[in-house]
């Protein structure tokens, strides 16, 4: 099997960071921002994201970039994205 076959289950914040071009403080200040943005931490203590936070990332950095919303916009609107509504 290629290795490019192979999905990952966890990326760490550096990653993240390179995948999205977000700096890791802006991560970690998501995180204190957005309840829907809570990677879990390993042993280490170190972040480990997954396919579901890296779309969460993805579309908090829509909400704000391109869509033009406020932190509280952003995090409204992703509440109710995330609730079906």
């Amino acid at each position: 099997m290629p290795p490019s076959s192979i999905r990952k289950l966890y990326y760490s914040i550096r990653e993240v960071s390179e995948s999205t071009g977000l700096k890791p403080h802006v991560l970690r200040y998501w995180e204190t921002e957005f309840d829907a943005l809570r990677p879990k931490k390993n042993r280490a203590g170190n972040r480990t994201y997954t396919s579901r936070d890296i779309d969460i990332v993805e579309r908090i950095q829509r909400l704000l970039r391109e869509e033009k919303y406020t932190i509280e916009g952003a995090r409204s609107a992703l509440a109710r994205e995330l609730s079906g509504d």
